[in-house]
């Protein structure tokens, strides 16, 4: 039997896209100009929680073969993505572009710097999430295949397992077989997302509680460490034993709200959380544009500058993802089929010939 859509997770994932382009506001173009203790505490909210969704979403097709399928498809609209990037490049910075890193592209990689740096800046998550995706998928579903009755027992020990690898990884500097800290640390959260289903805050005093909880124990870890709110980005890249704390307050917030927060139909937010992935792309050459409008706004006040900057992100990136999300269903649905068509009707013809 076919499960229907969640629209809560196309909701939650959407207020977590969009706040990805308040933190590239705030860092990147905002670190000229933002007081380093505001651009640090946009991170409360940040890439985990992405993770996180994808743990809740899988449960919904606990299949290795609908992720790979899943990552192929992101590939696909990555490659759309560069002739709009390519384009870009070679309209108003033709002399950052370098033949040959074109292929590179393709890859996820970028070898030389260009106008449009924030791109090359957010591809690292790409790369993470095709690897967490695959490590997890297979993971749950081997449990599942083996485990029989005793999965959520066996996943509660690959989590602590997990833990456990991070933790040494985070405090050590050292690489457990093939992880590293980005396949430890986010896998974990995967597993979380996926043992949402299973456990759930009551209401709303658990919630603040555990919260106040969350939030205490992030000032305990970061005081005992002597670190302070600046150093959230230096505990993120690489994920840091900190860092998860940094996380946690976000992420119980999405547990109560995936649990509770009921979304019956679809509206404005749910379009830009199933089509996250194009807000995500197109996200890095709105904010890359930021720095050639901030020489206009030549104005003392940071908090208006801040405003005006996240706006016209917003604006960009939106009218950006959705130009690029109706080319590619156009392409894919018009253009692709029309092409095959032709191609069956001149193999048919040479074969009557």
């Amino acid at each position: 039997m076919q499960k229907t859509r969640n629209y809560t997770i196309d909701f939650l994932r959407a207020i977590a896209a969009l706040w990805i382009v308040v933190i590239h506001t705030a860092f990147w173009s905002g670190e000229t100009y933002l007081p380093s203790w505001f651009i640090n505490l946009t991170l409360l909210i940040d890439v985990p929680l992405f993770i996180f969704i994808s743990g809740i979403s899988f449960h919904y097709s606990n299949s290795v073969i609908k992720s790979l399928k899943g990552l192929w498809t992101i590939w696909k609209k990555w490659c759309f993505f560069l002739l709009f990037y390519t384009l870009i490049i070679l309209v108003f910075f033709r002399s950052d572009f370098h033949f040959l890193d074109f292929f590179s592209w393709f890859f996820y990689s970028f070898p030389n710097s260009n106008a449009l740096n924030v791109v090359s800046g957010s591809i690292w998550y790409i790369i993470m999430y095709m690897k967490v995706s695959i490590f997890c998928s297979i993971t749950i579903c081997t449990i599942q295949y083996f485990g029989k009755e005793n999965v959520l027992k066996y996943l509660k020990i690959v989590l602590e397992i997990l833990f456990l690898i991070f933790a040494y990884q985070s405090f050590s500097g050292a690489t457990f077989l093939f992880f590293d800290t980005y396949l430890s640390f986010y896998s974990i959260l995967f597993i979380l997302g996926y043992l949402a289903h299973y456990y759930s805050l009551k209401n709303k005093k658990q919630l603040i509680l555990l919260e106040l909880i969350a939030v205490s124990l992030l000032c305990l870890v970061f005081s005992s460490l002597h670190l302070d709110i600046t150093a959230f980005q230096t505990t993120k890249f690489p994920p840091s034993f900190p860092y998860l704390f940094v996380s946690l307050p976000s992420l119980i917030l999405y547990w109560y709200l995936f649990r509770h927060l009921k979304i019956q139909k679809e509206n404005k937010l749910n379009y830009i959380g199933k089509n996250a992935i194009y807000f995500y792309f197109m996200q890095g050459i709105s904010a890359s544009l930021l720095y050639f409008i901030l020489p206009y706004l030549s104005f003392e006040n940071d908090v208006m500058k801040f405003g005006i900057c996240l706006f016209m992100n917003l604006f960009m990136t939106t009218i950006g993802a959705i130009l690029l999300e109706r080319s590619y269903t156009f392409f894919t649905k018009k253009i692709i089929p029309w092409i095959q068509k032709i191609n069956f009707s001149a193999i048919k013809i040479k074969k009557e010939l």
